[in-house]
């Protein structure tokens, strides 16, 4: 990890006690910073030069905006890859090594973060198509909808329950179609329950 930045207002107190005499020890220990920024401050003094930090100073970035960028088309391509084998991906891209918690990391100061894909049933095109038309047809009835009596079968899963996969999004990415794993009812063993009700 590196230097953390000491504020302007935190330096001005250094200083501020540096005057009135004390330690550089004592001072560090007041001010809860290290012995050694006491001494910058004391340098910066002694050499009349403004306390405030400059552009180079704390850590250094390691990747840039543009690598941040490539790292996004990346994950976007597949968002159900692991952090290992995004950082694998990069580093055959571009040459550059990074590690899965670097990844990680990157992704989530850019707000995305690793959720339980969403599952639904299995629709094909022309089912889907139905269903919007018979919406259209039956979007204004109101009384009657009293004379209809509904029916469904549904079939549980008991056996080769899946664990959900892990889909990398933005929060307000809930409802996007990648964050949603198709699944067909009935597999490895159910148990099927009719109903009807009006």
């Amino acid at each position: 990890m590196g230097r953390v930045k000491v504020t302007h207002d935190k330096k001005v107190a250094i200083k501020t006690l540096l005057e009135t005499g004390l330690s550089q020890r004592a001072v560090a220990r007041l001010s809860n910073v290290s012995q050694k920024c006491v001494f910058g401050v004391s340098n910066k003094l002694k050499q009349k030069l403004p306390l405030s930090n400059t552009p180079e100073q704390g850590p250094k970035k390691a990747f840039t905006p543009t690598d941040d960028r490539r790292l996004l088309r990346i994950m976007k391509k597949d968002r159900t890859q692991s952090s290992q084998m995004l950082a694998s991906e990069w580093t055959l891209s571009n040459g550059k090594k990074m590690s899965a918690p670097t990844v990680r990391r990157l992704l989530l100061s850019m707000g995305y973060k690793s959720y339980t894909a969403k599952k639904k049933p299995m629709r094909k095109p022309a089912q889907i198509k139905q269903r919007v038309i018979f919406a259209r047809d039956h979007q204004y009835w109101t009384t009657e909808w009293n004379n209809v009596i509904w029916s469904d079968e549904a079939h549980f899963e008991v056996l080769n329950r899946k664990n959900g996969s892990l889909v990398c999004r933005l929060k307000s990415e809930n409802n996007e179609p990648f964050n949603f794993v198709p699944r067909v009812q009935g597999g490895g063993g159910s148990v099927s329950v009719w109903g009807c009700m009006s």
